[in-house]
């Protein structure tokens, strides 16, 4: 196919389609998924070109040619959703084009304005129909859509959906980098000002007390410390109410905050740029720690534009700079910003050295995710020279070089010093801040991750178990997390054959995951597919049939990648339950998608094997046994069936 998708749009809605197009063709993939096999092909580290421009359709009387030729060349259809699209001549004979071409399941949705059904629903409004008729012509079902209507999906997670859609990726696994580096901002956020201020008062008092220091050197201390004197007077007046009588201190958010103080920077400002530019850095790096990247992004290259700045301050902006292009999944723009910083903080004369570290080890994780991990640990490791010479007070410090060097040897497969480097992280983490801080949450699953990509079941099950208690605690018996949490434990309990301990953990895990995100999140597919598992290992076949069924239409709605593994567990119990064409059909769809998935491993198409034969009735192979337990000893879960005990 020469186009990923086309997109389908009214052209009132073409600020939209203008921003998707965008959005979808400047995504860069992580580089672990880059040459994964998809369902555009192997991965790079783009889609290939969006088809959107329908200009020419203004004077015709039927599809252009072209733009039938686009749709024939497109893997996917985004129809965007309102009101105006739903009643678009060109956009509902766009929609039947591509449906006649046999690709109606590779159509999706993004809502914009407009209620869904609302023609179809008693008591709707007509006019207010988003979904185009052409999508119910032949097919009584509703495509799955993204919805980036006010207080519906964000338009990162749309954009994300999107990609997941048209590439067959899950969803999950594209938002885990954004997951990861949320957590790393929580880290960022409560130093973000202290250093900055110390940074600044430091130079001051060293220029102030050495007499050998140039006129032009305390001139810049003197007015470095006006600097911080106003950026700290701004930044507490940004906290003060107008009418301290209506008590909002419990209720103000820290995004009204935020917000009110960025307004009031260029308003207020205007004749102190270096204040100015101070706080724009700072409410820069604050926004993308709320998870705000687009407007901060904005205010931190508007600091990056005030004349006359010394080089250290600089280093800073373009070190904020870094971060944010980072939590963009932007690498090779977060490369040349960690580049410039670098050198302006190395400058001799009004450097930064004290964010020389954060800036290695920020340049480092983003080598590695270029593909140049030799140098990216080059500069983690001069990094942690640094703060190891520091003693006490860089600890913390040297427990973020690890993790960035965790990182960088986790995407080269070198799991031994992976998981030693995330075990002195983790003791350091504990010491200094405590169990319940976000980043050590990381490093645990960080460690199970790497112990089980390692067959270490029992060290994978040990963390996974260390995060369970921590997630309770920290968030809530109702929280996501902690349903997460409890689905690592229950795999792992599973694999051991613990099936009625997993049993409960799990059904916990799919309501928990139901009251939070509703019946048909993506979300809900492992838990469903451990919980028939779990069922089936107790003796209960036909009530481990139900989640497995519920499993299955949630993958194949979400293009989830477990949906060749249920259909696989789904089969093997309707065998056992006489039911053996349908188990036989069910195997025989599971075989191309457990074929085509990057993700399957030799023993999962080995497993597939043994379900199938053993259905059959008729000798299992011995290579198809062997492989099985090459992963897994006798005594587990699939070891166990594969050794025939």
């Amino acid at each position: 196919m020469r186009y990923a998708a086309f997109i389908s749009y009214n052209h009132r809605d073409r600020r939209t389609a203008a921003w998707l197009h965008r959005a979808l063709e400047t995504y860069r993939f992580p580089k672990r998924l880059q040459g994964r096999p998809t369902a555009i092909g192997p991965l790079g580290t783009k889609l290939p070109p969006i088809f959107q421009d329908r200009e020419e359709l203004a004077a015709s009387s039927d599809l252009a040619a072209s733009v039938r030729e686009a749709l024939e060349q497109a893997h996917s259809l985004i129809v965007i959703c309102s009101p105006d699209g739903a009643q678009s001549r060109w956009v509902n004979e766009e929609i039947r084009s591509f449906t006649a071409l046999g690709r109606r399941n590779s159509i999706q949705c993004l809502i914009v304005s407009g209620e869904p059904n609302a023609s179809r629903s008693a008591g709707g409004d007509p006019a207010q129909e988003c979904l185009p008729p052409a999508l119910f012509e032949g097919s009584g079902s509703e495509p799955l859509a993204s919805d980036i209507r006010p207080g519906q999906d964000s338009r990162a997670a749309a954009r994300l959906k999107l990609l997941a859609g048209i590439t067959g990726l899950p969803y999950d696994e594209l938002r885990q980098r954004e997951q990861l580096r949320r957590q790393r901002r929580l880290a960022v956020l409560a130093a973000v000002l202290s250093l900055a201020l110390l940074a600044t008062s430091a130079l001051a008092a060293f220029a102030l007390v050495s007499r050998r220091e140039a006129i032009e050197q305390r001139d810049l201390a003197k007015r470095k410390t006006l600097t911080a004197e106003r950026t700290v007077e701004f930044v507490k007046s940004m906290f003060a109410v107008a009418d301290p009588s209506e008590a909002r201190g419990a209720t103000i958010t820290a995004r009204e905050v935020v917000d009110r103080g960025a307004a009031r920077v260029q308003r207020e400002l205007a004749n102190e740029p270096s204040v100015r530019a101070e706080l724009q850095t700072t409410l820069g790096e604050v926004y993308g720690n709320l998870g705000l990247l687009g407007r901060a992004s904005a205010l931190v290259e508007q600091s990056l534009r005030t004349p006359g700045l010394d080089p250290g301050s600089r280093a800073r902006q373009y070190l904020a700079l870094a971060e944010i292009r980072n939590w963009q999944t932007d690498d090779g723009g977060a490369a040349d910003a960690y580049a410039k910083a670098l050198a302006l903080a190395r400058d001799p004369a009004t450097g930064r050295s004290d964010l020389l570290p954060r800036i290695l080890a920020g340049q480092g994780e983003t080598l590695g995710y270029l593909d140049r991990p030799k140098e990216g640990e080059r500069a983690i490791q001069e990094a942690l020279r640094i703060d190891r010479s520091r003693g006490a007070p860089g600890q913390v410090d040297v427990a973020r070089d690890l993790e960035a060097l965790g990182k960088v040897l986790t995407g080269t497969k070198d799991y031994s010093r992976a998981r030693a480097a995330y075990n002195e992280a983790l003791a350091i983490r504990l010491r200094r801040q405590g169990g319940t801080h976000p980043l050590a949450f990381q490093d645990l699953n960080e460690l199970g991750s790497i112990a089980y990509l390692q067959g270490d079941n029992q060290a994978a099950e040990r963390y996974f178990r260390q995060v369970l208690p921590l997630a309770e605690q920290v968030l809530g018996k109702k929280h996501t997390e902690y349903a997460l949490a409890l689905n690592n434990v229950a795999r792992m309990e599973i694999e051991r054959r613990a099936y009625g301990p997993a049993v409960l953990r799990l059904r916990e895990a799919v309501a928990i995951q139901e009251g939070a995100r509703g019946s048909r999140t993506g979300e809900l597919v492992l838990p469903l597919l451990n919980l028939g598992v779990a069922l089936r290992g107790i003796g209960k076949e036909r009530a481990a049939e139900a989640p497995l069924q519920q499993a299955r239409t949630i993958a194949a709605g979400t293009k989830h990648p477990f949906l060749g593994m249920t259909l696989i567990e789904l089969a093997d119990v309707r065998c056992d339950l006489g039911d053996r064409a349908s188990a036989l059909q069910l195997l025989q769809q599971a075989r191309p998608l457990m074929a085509n998935s990057s993700g399957s491993e030799p023993w999962q198409i080995a497993w597939l094997d043994l379900v199938s034969e053993q259905c059959r009735k008729v000798p299992v192979d011995a290579k198809t046994r062997m492989t099985i337990l090459q992963r897994w000893k006798p005594n587990t879960h699939f070891g166990r069936r594969a050794a025939g005990s």
